[in-house]
């Protein structure tokens, strides 16, 4: 992508032109009404309660597996805007294509102070605070907090219940033949990516690369390493956000809703299976030639 286009990319995204990124009533219900972070609240010096971003992140994947958390750019690859006194970030949710609005997060230090100096430790702190508040506003997980609010007690209380039942169950379990037991498969995120880049269908100049573009997309996405990579809906997040990112590069002229379809598609494979991911993207990649 030359200057001008990431420029111009730049300018969009400020003006507010995107493709909104929708969570139903339903969905936002749901996250918002979940016990499942209760265990995981923890309080600040303040005695205020909060969620430390590695559970946020956790839920956000669990709830929403094909969604990570993005920052505006005020120039490629810098996010901070503002002055001294008056630093802030801007994050938002997003698929890869679609995405929310961005919030406005102040810099801030442990005590909840304006930071006027910056340094690396500050700002990366400040993203992981900021991603965590960008997957409450927008999803409901975790936004009890902000509202001052109770986490739900009621399916805690289910859980104590259903865990003094499962001596039992688990002694049933036992009883039964070895052959009729099933154990669950463990997905093998870090495998399907390898195969993936041995495959190469996007054509980088070889499996190296496509490693790098890959290990790449991780740390966008914040996965990081292929080990996080735990479902078909990780795999599917990577994947489209290569293939979105792959396009930009290459500059193929697409429309949002022609791009947003052919990802769908895509992701509906990565679901499927690794295999029948790959040859979904060669297929994508054999179209755009």
């Amino acid at each position: 992508m030359s200057s001008a286009e990431t420029q111009a990319l730049l300018a969009d995204r400020m003006a507010g032109i995107f493709t909104p990124l929708e969570i139903s009533s339903e969905q936002f219900r749901k996250a918002y009404d979940t016990s499942e972070i209760g265990p995981h609240i923890e309080k600040d010096y303040k005695g205020l309660s909060y969620l430390s971003w590695p559970f946020a992140y956790r839920y956000l994947k669990e709830h929403f597996p094909a969604l990570y958390v993005a920052f505006e750019e005020k120039t490629m690859g810098e996010v901070v805007f503002g002055g001294p006194g008056a630093y802030y970030l801007r994050p938002y949710l997003t698929d890869g294509i679609k995405r929310t609005v961005a919030l406005v997060f102040p810099i801030m230090d442990r005590k909840h102070n304006a930071i006027k100096e910056l340094d690396g430790r500050a700002i990366s702190d400040n993203c992981q605070r900021a991603a965590v508040k960008a997957i409450a506003t927008f999803t409901g997980l975790g936004l009890r907090l902000y509202a001052g609010e109770d986490i739900p007690k009621e399916e805690s209380n289910g859980n104590a219940q259903r865990a003094k039942a499962a001596p039992a169950k688990a002694a049933s379990t036992a009883q039964k033949p070895a052959e009729t037991q099933t154990v669950s498969a463990k997905y093998d995120g870090k495998q399907a990516l390898v195969d993936f880049c041995s495959a190469n269908p996007l054509q980088y100049a070889d499996a190296k690369a496509c490693q790098m573009a890959v290990k790449e997309t991780l740390e966008n996405v914040g996965l990081n390493t292929g080990a996080n990579v735990k479902s078909a809906g990780d795999f599917g997040n990577v994947i489209t956000t290569l293939v979105a990112s792959w396009t930009k590069q290459k500059g193929i002229k697409i429309t949002k809703t022609d791009m947003s379809k052919e990802l769908d598609a895509i992701r509906a494979k990565c679901d499927e299976s690794p295999a029948a991911a790959v040859e979904a993207v060669k297929g994508f990649y054999t179209s755009k030639k």
